[in-house]
């Protein structure tokens, strides 16, 4: 900060395509400006740095923490083990499909249970502004299947911790959105677990080949973007200032996932206008597919238990029930001891 300028780094390892981070160029750093030089005697600028030109996708809670970048945005599922907690909605399959509702849970959960995101301020040097969701994970493959046998020895791509979703059932490969592409038209991939506006926008459609099909199959809208602050940066802020950022990090977490319902419906069209099969597999599929996953959630929290040391059963079980109680059936009970 120099007299009442301030300029503040902020990035992402996605490019921006990709809704969370538009948002936060378009949305988040346009209303930080306006409304502290309306409200405050500070001017705030904003160096931006998406789409791997400072930080990957794999690094940028990192690059929070050393100080690249005053503010990130990222997805906690390529973070596994230093944001394993905060990948909770990835460990009950066939979830909330609607990001909205999805999100109420979510902020819900880091209010009663802090211990959620608590690495981040207590180890890595920053703190969460805010979550938002991506989309609803459906499966589009380049080829058309029906039963799981079609699946058998498909390599189909992921981004890590819903890799599990298709172990037993194809050869599960982790993926990221900028490597996503060249993976599926080198073989590498088969298919991929991903939204359909992103599968459209990134022409991941054509990369899969004439037979592209996008299956319907609601794994959820998974709330999973992160924005956060480096601790040394938000120490130097301005009260008022900083008032704004926490603010306006809500307003984005809340609005970039309510666009990634529009986007959705939107995907869809896009790749049935291109010439991609559009299907939904049945509730008797969806819930086969959740049998075979049902030990999954109960591992994943004592897993989170034993690594992290907070009570992730009795998280789990309040995201269940709050998710039921909002309306959500998932196609069996997931049982979580502990």
């Amino acid at each position: 900060m120099k007299d009442n300028e301030i300029t503040l780094r902020m990035g992402s390892g996605h490019g921006e395509l990709v809704t969370y981070v538009a948002f936060m160029k378009n949305q988040f750093a346009k209303n930080v400006s306006e409304r502290a030089a309306k409200e405050t005697k500070y001017t705030v600028k904003f160096n931006h740095h998406y789409g791997g030109s400072l930080v990957k996708v794999f690094d940028t809670l990192e690059g929070v923490q050393d100080g690249r970048l005053d503010i990130g945005g990222w997805c906690v599922c390529f973070d596994d083990d230093k944001a394993m907690a905060l990948n909770i909605t990835y460990f009950v399959p066939f979830g909330e499909p609607d990001g909205r509702k999805n999100q109420k849970v979510m902020l819900r959960l880091l209010k009663e249970f802090p211990e959620l995101y608590q690495d981040l301020d207590k180890r890595y040097n920053q703190r969460l502004l805010s979550m938002g969701g991506f989309g609803n994970y459906g499966l589009m493959t380049g080829f058309d299947w029906n039963e799981f046998k079609d699946l058998n020895n498909r390599k189909i791509l992921a981004a890590g911790p819903n890799l599990p979703w298709l172990e037993g059932i194809a050869i599960p490969v982790r993926t990221t959105i900028p490597t996503a592409a060249q993976q599926l038209s080198t073989g590498v991939g088969e298919g991929i677990v991903l939204f359909p506006d992103t599968n459209y926008k990134l022409k991941f459609h054509e990369a899969s080949g004439k037979n592209t099909v996008y299956a319907l199959t609601d794994f959820g809208n998974i709330i999973q973007n992160v924005l956060s602050i480096n601790k040394r940066t938000e120490a130097r802020l301005p009260p008022e200032v900083l008032k704004i950022i926490e603010e306006e990090a809500v307003k984005w977490g809340t609005d970039s996932t309510a666009k990634s319902v529009v986007d959705h419906d939107w995907g869809i069209e896009q790749l049935r206008k291109a010439g991609v099969k559009i299907k939904e597999i049945s509730p008797e599929v969806r819930k086969a597919w959740a049998e075979r996953l049902k030990d999954w959630p109960n591992e994943r929290a004592q897993d989170v238990k034993a690594k992290k040391g907070i009570d992730m059963p009795k998280i789990m079980r309040a995201y269940i029930k709050y998710m039921e109680e909002g309306g959500h059936k998932h196609p069996i009970d997931y049982q979580i001891k502990g």
